[in-house]
């Protein structure tokens, strides 16, 4: 559990708590939404430990002191006051009735030993039907004794009336350089040796998300970016037998096939940056060569072309269509792209 201190990036969302906090005015329910993997449930976490903090007076704001007995078994989630509802389930995750229940039970009765207890609903959005109207019986009829945090990536996935009775509070995209430097912590902290070059490419993957980043940087998608982009800018037309044996090995990748196409869409992403704007903006800027020539021959018409056809494939894979034969036509595609306008040669071998 982190401290208020070291939740960085957030200063907007915090500074909101805070003087619900100090002036003892703290919403019977929250709503904090926003990216996912920036900080939402962390705050949720902190808050529910800096309320019952035994070494801060009431009426003032302090950070948790993180060693009395509240915040040691809160960041334990020991305690028996603060509830963390997660989705559930073997194959389809959500939030059932029977756990909006407990929420019910608890509702009715004072807290064991904390001054308010808190329930933190994390990925609330995964609420069935009967869940979010149970939920909504709990917010109409709040307890005193009782705050609720509804966190989400997803809002417009809850009932309307859920939202309208809570209080909303927004999180953003970090700046990179918080996410790079925190980063940093986390993978030192775990032993995990990773350049700092590959540390900064994760960040901008992770478009403002720390979550997202750390789990770019563990996924090891980074190490084989050179050689996958190789592959693929590399195809010609003239190449048939290459394109279906890539589109077949590609297709049985598992997890791995998804992060190839957003290595794709963000490399094209760059290719386009450097031509608008030169290498600042770049994020594979460890590939700033292959980005260049990528970028020499071909338009911004060209490259949006391809963003295109790659989100196109994305949203086909979640459908259930054949996943080799969306990755056949996608490498067409990269074929008539990877010739265009090079005189007979791939954008590789340019």
């Amino acid at each position: 559990m982190l401290t208020w201190a070291e939740i960085d990036g957030q200063q907007r969302a915090l500074a909101v708590l805070e003087r619900a906090i100090t002036t003892d005015h703290v919403h019977h329910a929250y709503l904090f939404t926003g990216p996912p993997g920036v900080g939402k449930f962390q705050v949720a976490h902190a808050m529910a430990a800096v309320v019952n903090c035994l070494a801060r007076a009431e009426g003032q704001f302090a950070d948790l002191c993180g060693v009395c007995t509240s915040c040691r078994k809160i960041g334990n989630k020991q305690h028996p006051d603060i509830l963390f509802i997660e989705p559930d389930g073997n194959i389809v995750k959500n939030i059932k009735i029977a756990q909006i229940r407990e929420i019910q039970k608890s509702a009715v009765s004072a807290p064991y030993e904390a001054r308010i207890r808190v329930v933190i609903l994390n990925d609330a959005h995964q609420m069935t039907e009967e869940a979010s109207n149970a939920l909504l019986k709990t917010l109409e009829e709040p307890s005193m004794r009782m705050r609720l945090i509804l966190v989400t990536d997803q809002p417009h996935r809850l009932l309307d009336t859920i939202i309208s009775r809570c209080q909303a509070i927004r999180f953003g995209a970090l700046d990179q350089a918080v996410v790079v430097s925190r980063l940093e912590l986390l993978l030192a902290k775990d032993g995990e040796a990773v350049s700092k070059e590959l540390v900064a490419v994760a960040a901008g993957y992770g478009e403002g998300s720390l979550g997202r980043s750390l789990a770019i940087v563990r996924s090891g998608m980074l190490e084989g970016r050179r050689e996958f982009l190789g592959e693929v800018l590399g195809i010609g037309p003239g190449q048939p037998r290459a394109l279906l044996a890539l589109a077949e090995s590609w297709s049985k990748a598992g997890e791995a096939m998804g992060e190839r196409l957003d290595v794709l869409k963000l490399f094209l992403r760059d290719v386009m940056l450097f031509k608008t704007s030169g290498e600042r903006r770049v994020v594979n800027h460890d590939l700033l060569e292959l980005v260049e020539r990528c970028a020499m021959p071909a338009t911004i018409d060209d490259v949006l072309e391809m963003i295109a056809h790659v989100c196109r494939a994305q949203d086909l894979l979640t459908r259930n269509v054949n996943a080799q034969l969306i990755l056949e036509e996608l490498l067409r595609e990269f074929a008539r792209f990877n010739y265009s306008g090079n005189s007979g040669k791939t954008r590789v071998s340019a």
